[in-house]
């Protein structure tokens, strides 16, 4: 064989072996990016991406099936697909196209198949580097040697959380601004999402006002930095005053607060009457007039700033094992508590006192703006206004009485320090509402020889207590030992009493008996009388009828013989011893009784005859 036909076998096999693997399967999940290797133009001075056929890397793609390209000419590489997976997101970077302007970051969006046509991109003015358009969840054929994919995670803003989304592409935000403004006709953006509605809208770089609510976002991270921050959550009694970082520095109107002494305070010369510039307008920047009342808000922090202001109770502690300027925010609703330790004053007589005190103050909800506007936030207020007031306050009640007496007048000074603090505060639209001295430390020398002063006065007290217990204690056995005696003192008395009465009833009885004597003795005498006169008329007339004799001798029978005459006298002396003498004293007997008989009838008719 000679050597022209071995030559042309070689080249036959070579031709074979190239076109052999010329051959290209692509894959349905795989995608063939083309190299042109010669027999091309040369592509324009800076162009990278080949989309007329030039030599390089061409824009086209294979799609999945299976090609021939000459070896000799063309290079096939096989990459993968682009699979974005859920809750994630494809950031792109051209690797060719225009230049990006100065003035800006990313490359604006242009219509190219989510990037999966780069002559279409190219041809659209598509921009060379980052770009604002993003690659959503699924699985795109994309020339990767055109376009530089990352896959980032999606913007997720969890509950309870806001989204502030911080522009870094766009118009250049003016000086004087804080918050980027709102374009004229501008919208949400779709809540960012849509980033070159964003930028065709005159979006401003910088913090932007709208917030972004819980939930899953697909928003460039080239585009928008979201800073994720806590809702505000203004607690039951509290209220927020707002601070507005919106818009530029406008014109304010002068608002006073309300108060007794608000107008005169703004005279003098600790605050200006530019300090009390509130607005009611939410988009000036300022101090918003009106506080945020409790709840929870979506505020962006960025834009508006949140000052809580207690308005239910501040509780103020000069007390042992407190930190100074220290405050707890308590969840529960009693208010805030600031922490100092005791106050230590000088008494007039040169000792050093311990003070602990407790104070609450209140803040009305129609003066936080100014409270806050005046000093900035209520730790500044505790700071400059309450805690020095109620310091100078003691020290000078302090320096004007003695330790003991300092000490001794507590409730005194209490109270004048609680009127005095109602007085100033009420310049600063504050409440002052209670004041107390829990306890004065006072020194243990002093303290010991006041307790040995009380000591010694209780004593005397404890001993004149006992010594009038003891003088009370005679009177009480005095009157114990005369209630013991009543008994015999009554019944003395009662006997005396009993005799007394005795003594009248005998004699009543006594006189009762002298009368019913005189009584019968009247009687008797009346009967005497009445009986005499009638004897002496019948005696008249016996003496007629018989003689003189003859009447006594019947009369002085009858006598004896009713036993009223005794006849034999009790003491018998005999005479001559002739028988006519017992007789003739019997008779003589009788008859004087006669006469006296007759004499006192006589004398009782006498007196009848006067009466």
């Amino acid at each position: 064989m000679n050597i022209p036909v071995i030559v042309a076998l070689c080249i036959l096999g070579l031709l074979c072996f190239y076109m052999l693997f010329g051959f290209f399967l692509i894959g349905a999940n795989d995608v063939g990016v083309l190299t042109k290797k010669m027999a091309g133009k040369r592509m324009p001075k800076g162009q990278i991406i080949a989309k007329e056929g030039e030599i390089g890397v061409q824009a086209g793609i294979l799609s999945p099936g299976l090609y021939w390209r000459f070896p000799l000419f063309w290079k096939v590489k096989k990459i993968k697909v682009v699979v974005v997976p859920p809750g994630q997101i494809g950031i792109v970077k051209a690797i060719d196209g225009k230049t990006i302007p100065s003035n800006r970051l990313l490359g604006d969006a242009v219509e190219c198949n989510s990037f999966q046509d780069t002559k279409m991109f190219l041809d659209n003015g598509g921009y060379r580097g980052p770009q604002v358009g993003i690659l959503t969840p699924g699985s795109y054929r994309i020339n990767t040697s055109a376009f530089e994919i990352a896959i980032k995670p999606a913007t997720t803003v969890a509950e309870n959380q806001i989204g502030v989304g911080i522009a870094l592409d766009g118009k250049v935000m003016p000086t004087n601004y804080v918050i980027a403004p709102k374009p004229s006709n501008a919208e949400t953006f779709n809540l960012f999402q849509n980033g070159q509605q964003f930028l065709d809208k005159g979006g401003y770089r910088g913090p932007q006002l709208d917030t972004i609510q819980p939930g899953t976002y697909y928003i460039n991270p080239l585009l928008f930095d979201v800073k994720v921050f806590k809702i505000v959550d203004v607690p039951p009694g509290y209220v927020s005053v707002i601070r507005s970082n919106v818009g530029a520095e406008l014109e304010h109107t002068i608002k006073k607060p309300t108060g007794t002494k608000a107008e005169e305070s703004l005279k003098g010369t600790v605050h200006d009457n530019i300090e009390t510039l509130l607005t009611t307008d939410k988009f000036t920047r300022g101090i918003w007039e009106e506080p945020v009342a409790p709840g929870k808000y979506n505020l962006n922090p960025i834009a508006y700033t949140p000052y809580m202001v207690p308005t239910s109770a501040v509780t103020i502690d000069w007390a042992a094992e407190g930190r100074i300027g220290t405050n707890v925010h308590g969840a529960s609703n009693e208010g805030v508590l600031y922490k100092f330790d005791p106050l230590k004053v000088t008494s007039k007589d040169g000792f050093q006192l311990g003070v602990n005190i407790r104070m609450i103050i209140r803040i009305s909800p129609k003066n936080a703006a100014f409270v806050i506007q005046r000093f900035g936030s209520i730790d500044n207020l505790i700071d400059q206004i309450v805690h020095p007031l109620i310091d100078s306050s003691f020290r000078n009640k302090a320096g004007e009485k003695r330790a003991i007496d300092f000490f001794q007048s507590r409730e005194d000074i209490q109270r004048d320090a609680l009127k005095h603090a109602i007085e100033v505060f009420d310049e600063y639209n504050i409440e002052a509402q209670n004041l107390l001295v829990a306890y004065i430390d006072i020194p243990k020398d002093l303290l010991d020889t006041q307790t040995k002063k009380e000591i010694a006065i209780q004593q005397k007290e404890q001993f004149d207590q006992e010594a009038e217990a003891q003088e009370r204690l005679i009177a009480v056995r005095e009157k114990s030992a005369r209630a013991e005696m009543q008994k015999n003192v009554i019944d003395a008395k009662l006997s005396i009493d009993i005799n007394r009465d005795t003594a009248r009833a005998i004699a009543e009885k006594a006189k009762g008996e002298q009368e019913a004597i005189q009584l019968i003795a009247d009687a008797n005498a009346y009967k005497s009388r009445v009986e005499g006169k009638g004897i002496a008329d019948a005696y008249s007339y016996q003496r007629e009828s018989l003689g003189q004799d003859n009447v006594f001798m019947i009369r002085f029978m009858e006598e004896v013989a009713k036993g009223k005459t005794q006849i034999v006298p009790q003491i018998m002396v005999s005479g001559d011893g002739k028988s006519g003498g017992i007789m003739d004293a019997a008779l003589a007997t009788w008859l004087k009784k006669q006469q006296t008989i007759g004499a006192e009838t006589s004398t009782d008719k006498a007196e009848e005859d006067s009466v």
